[in-house]
C-alpha cells in the first residue's frame, strides 16, 4: 500500500498498488437466479465477477434469459395476492428479523462489497450497511402507520362529519433495476420498502455486482419472506426492458444511468406502466466567500471522492468564490495528499479501484480532454499501471465549462475546480446544467445557506454537508431534468410504492347527499347561497347567505347546522 504522489504533469507517473500475479482461483460453481424460493438455473449468459483490486475473477453467476425472467414475474404475481393481504404484523416481524440478519452479517457483507464492487471495507460498513439498517427500521416504522390509512381533516363546512381516510394498498408486482455502485443498500432499501408496502418483488441487479444482491435474497429467505414474494434476477442490461415490459409488472423503479433510465421509460410507455427513474447527476459544491476553507475542502474532498467518486450524488463540479479560492485550494490539495489507494480490504485504505475498467477509461478521457482544452492539472490524471482498476485521486483548475468533465456525468475520482467572483455568478454556473440530483454549499452565514438552498436547482441541497441525505431515513433521494424521476426514501418513497386511495364514512342520519335531485327552485337557491357562504369577500355578506342557506330546510336535513354554526372555524384551503 503507497501513498498517492503529487501529479505536476499529464506525463506525470504514480505508484498505485496492484496485487502480485497469482494462480487463479477456483470460481467453484455457478451461482443461480432465485426464483420464487429456489435456485433456477439460468438459461442466459455465465457471468464472471471480477475483483476491481485484482482485476481476476472469483465467481460465477448465470444469468437469467428470458424465460427465468417471465417465470420470476409469475411466481411474484402468485405470492402478492397473499402477501398484500397479510397482517401489517407479520410483515413487519420479517422486516424486523431481515434486519437483526444484516446486523449478524455485517462483516461478512461488507467483505462482499469491498470484494465485489472495490470500495475500501470501513465504506462498505458507512456507505452501505448503515444506511440500510437505518433505513430499514425507518421503513419498518412508517409502513406501519401507512397500513391502517392516514385520517384526512375534511375542510369543507358541509362535509366536517365524514370520517375520510386515505389508504395505501400494494401495487402487486414491482421490478427493481439497481447499479453496482451501491450494490448493498440501494437493493435492500427498494426491497424493503416494496415488502412493507405489502408488493412482491423481481430485482434485477448490475451485471457487475450481482453477488451482494443474491446474498440479499438468501436473507429474506432466512427471515421468513414467503417464496416468491423476493425473486432475483442477475441479467444482461437489455434483459431489464424484458422485466419492464413484462405484463404482471405494475411498476418499475431503475435506479442507473440516463440511457439506461430512457430506455425503461420508453418500454415503460409502450406498456404504459408508472416508473421511477433515479438516473445520473452532475453534483454542484458551492464555495461561498465567507465558507470556512478547511472544513469547505474536507467536505468537497470526501464528497468528491467516496467510493472512488462512483456516487450519482458524489460532487462532479466545484465553483469556489474568488477571495477564498487560494486558501480553499490550498487546503484541498493538502487533504487530497493524505489519501490511501489501496485495495479494499487492505487496512487504512482511503480508495479502493474503480469498479469497471470501462468506467475508469471514461474518467481518464474527460481529464485528459479537460488538460487538452486547458484545465491546470494539479494532482493526478494518469492512467496506472498493474493489476486492478485504480485511477488516482485527480484535481483539476479551471476546466472550460463546455468540457466533458463540466457537463457529463464522471463517476470517478475526479475534482474539477472554477473560481467565479460572486455565490451568485456560482449559482447560475451550478444551475446550468441537464442533471438535477444533488448539490451542496459552503458558508458560515445563514443568509448566504438560505440563497444557496433556494437559488441551486436540484432534488437535494445540503448546505455544510454532502452525501448525508442517503443515510437519512427521512430525507427524500429524487432529482429532475436528466435525473430522473418520481421519489425514493422517505415518505414519499413508500408512497411510490403504493396506490394512494380516498375512501369516506358517513355516519350522520341525513335524508340525502347535500346538493341531491330534486334539481327545483329550492336547489338552486340553496346552491347560491352556498357559494356566497364560502365565498363572498365580505363577511357581511357570508353570514346573510348563511342566514339563507339555514331558512331551507332541505340544507338542515342534509347538513349538520351544528357542524356548520359550531365547528372550528374551517377554510377551504
Amino acid at each position: 500500500m503507497l501513498k498517492t504522489a503529487p501529479a505536476e504533469s499529464p506525463a506525470a507517473t504514480e505508484d498505485l498498488p496492484s496485487r502480485k500475479d497469482s494462480a487463479p482461483e477456483d470460481l467453484g460453481p455457478a451461482i443461480h437466479p432465485l426464483i420464487d424460493g429456489e435456485r433456477t438455473p439460468g438459461s442466459g449468459r455465465l457471468l464472471e465477477i471480477i475483483d476491481p483490486s485484482s482485476g481476476t475473477p472469483f465467481a460465477k453467476v448465470a444469468c437469467a434469459g428470458s424465460d427465468e425472467i417471465n417465470l420470476a414475474a409469475e411466481a411474484a404475481a402468485r405470492s402478492s395476492a397473499l402477501w398484500r393481504s397479510t397482517p401489517f404484523k407479520q410483515r413487519g416481524e420479517c422486516l424486523r428479523r431481515l434486519g437483526a440478519l444484516v446486523y449478524e452479517d455485517r462483516l461478512t457483507l461488507a467483505e462482499l462489497i469491498a470484494r465485489e464492487q472495490g470500495k475500501p471495507f470501513v465504506e462498505a460498513l458507512t456507505l452501505e450497511l448503515l444506511p440500510a439498517l437505518d433505513h430499514l427500521k425507518f421503513i419498518t416504522h412508517r409502513a406501519e402507520q401507512y397500513h391502517g390509512g392516514l385520517a384526512v381533516d375534511p375542510r369543507h363546512p358541509y362535509y366536517t362529519h365524514k370520517q375520510a381516510h386515505y389508504l395505501y394498498d400494494a401495487l402487486g408486482v414491482v421490478a427493481l433495476v439497481t447499479p453496482s455502485p451501491l450494490p448493498f443498500a440501494v437493493p435492500l432499501i427498494q426491497v424493503a420498502a416494496a415488502l412493507a408496502m405489502g408488493n412482491a418483488v423481481v430485482l434485477k441487479p448490475s451485471e457487475r455486482t450481482p453477488l451482494c444482491a443474491l446474498r440479499l435474497g438468501e436473507l429474506c429467505e432466512q427471515a421468513g419472506f414467503p417464496p416468491g414474494v423476493v425473486n432475483i434476477v442477475p441479467a444482461l442490461p437489455e434483459d431489464a426492458l424484458r422485466l419492464v415490459a413484462h405484463p404482471k409488472i405494475e411498476k418499475a423503479f431503475v435506479t442507473g444511468g440516463l440511457v439506461a433510465g430512457q430506455s425503461v421509460m420508453a418500454t415503460a410507455g409502450c406498456a404504459p406502466r408508472p416508473v421511477v427513474l433515479a438516473l445520473g447527476g452532475k453534483h454542484p459544491a458551492v464555495v461561498a466567500g465567507d465558507a470556512d476553507p478547511e472544513r469547505a475542502a474536507r467536505g468537497v474532498v470526501w464528497g468528491a471522492l467516496a467510493n472512488c467518486g462512483q456516487n450519482c450524488g458524489s460532487i462532479e463540479r466545484v465553483y469556489v468564490e474568488e477571495r477564498v479560492a487560494s486558501k480553499f485550494l490550498e487546503r484541498l490539495l493538502f487533504e487530497v495528499d493524505k489519501l490511501i489507494v489501496g485495495e479494499a480490504m487492505d487496512d487504512g485504505v482511503d480508495l479502493g479501484p474503480m469498479t469497471t475498467p470501462d468506467r475508469r477509461e471514461e474518467v481518464h478521457r474527460q481529464v485528459t480532454q479537460a488538460v487538452e482544452g486547458g484545465a491546470k492539472l494539479l494532482r493526478g490524471g494518469v492512467m496506472p499501471e498493474g493489476h486492478g482498476y485504480f485511477y488516482p485521486p485527480t484535481v483539476l483548475l479551471e476546466p472550460t465549462e463546455d468540457s466533458s468533465v463540466m457537463r457529463d456525468e464522471t463517476l470517478g475520482p475526479v475534482i474539477p475546480i472554477v473560481v467565479v467572483e460572486s455565490t451568485e455568478r456560482a449559482i447560475l454556473l451550478a444551475n446550468d446544467c441537464e442533471y438535477a440530483l444533488t448539490a451542496s454549499g459552503w458558508t458560515r452565514s445563514a443568509d448566504v445557506a438560505g440563497r444557496l438552498m433556494q437559488g441551486l436547482r436540484a432534488g437535494v441541497v445540503t448546505i455544510n454537508d454532502v452525501l448525508y441525505s442517503f443515510g437519512e431515513p427521512a430525507a427524500t433521494w429524487s432529482g429532475y431534468r436528466k435525473s430522473g424521476m418520481g421519489q425514493n426514501h422517505g415518505t414519499p418513497g413508500l408512497r411510490e410504492m403504493s396506490r394512494q386511495r380516498f375512501v369516506s364514512f358517513d355516519p350522520a342520519g341525513t335524508d340525502a347527499p347535500v346538493f341531491c335531485y330534486p334539481y327545483d327552485d329550492t336547489a338552486t337557491t340553496m346552491a347560491q347561497s352556498a357559494i356566497d357562504h364560502l365565498h363572498a369577500p365580505t363577511r357581511v355578506g357570508r353570514l346573510r347567505a348563511l342566514a339563507r342557506l339555514m331558512r331551507l330546510p332541505r340544507f338542515r336535513g342534509r347538513v349538520s347546522p351544528r357542524a356548520v354554526l359550531f365547528a372550528k372555524k374551517r377554510q377551504i384551503r
